[in-house]
């Protein structure tokens, strides 16, 4: 029997852990597969700017500081970053992961980096998601002007069933 695949954005706050509940009110733990999914900032690495010439045929690279000629010795690659962030992502995550588990689902966990609206909906796009499961503040006005809404984006762009909660402000 093929599992339902729910893509969950999980923050990391206590807002976010709210869906959970609903999770299990309303989806099966042996017909649900769970995505717990995190969006953390893009990563960019630290690289020197690149050395310049210190004359005509000459060998030896000239940087515009010591923390310069320090990174060259020792760049931080995006891609390193990135797998470090995962990790602890990851790491954070296994509270969320054994709760989840021990409440007889199936889990896998995520990382991406960048926009998190953009990113949770090329999530759902390329992995065969069958729902998504997030909470929600909802904001409207100048609220949603300045903090934006991951979630209005999400249910703006996405063409699967969302599961949208909006739980006691109190909580989170």
């Amino acid at each position: 029997m093929t599992k339902n695949r729910v893509l969950v954005p999980n923050d990391g706050s206590t807002f976010c852990r709210q869906i959970y509940p609903h999770i299990a009110k309303f989806l099966t733990p042996e017909q649900t597969t769970l995505i717990l999914l995190r969006v953390g900032p893009e990563q960019s690495g630290l690289t020197p700017t690149p050395p310049k010439a210190t004359g005509y045929g000459a060998s030896v690279p000239m940087y515009d500081s010591h923390r310069d000629a320090e990174l060259a010795l020792h760049p931080i690659y995006a891609s390193q970053e990135r797998d470090s962030a995962a990790a602890a992502i990851r790491s954070e995550m296994t509270n969320d992961i054994h709760l989840l588990e021990q409440a007889g689902y199936l889990v896998e966990v995520e990382a991406r980096f960048g926009e998190r609206g953009e990113e949770i909906v090329k999530f759902a796009e390329h992995n065969n998601i069958d729902l998504i499961a997030m909470t929600t503040h909802w904001r409207r006005g100048i609220q949603k002007i300045i903090f934006g809404s991951v979630a209005q984006y999400v249910a703006a762009h996405v063409n699967v069933p969302i599961l949208m909660v909006h739980p006691d402000l109190d909580e989170g």
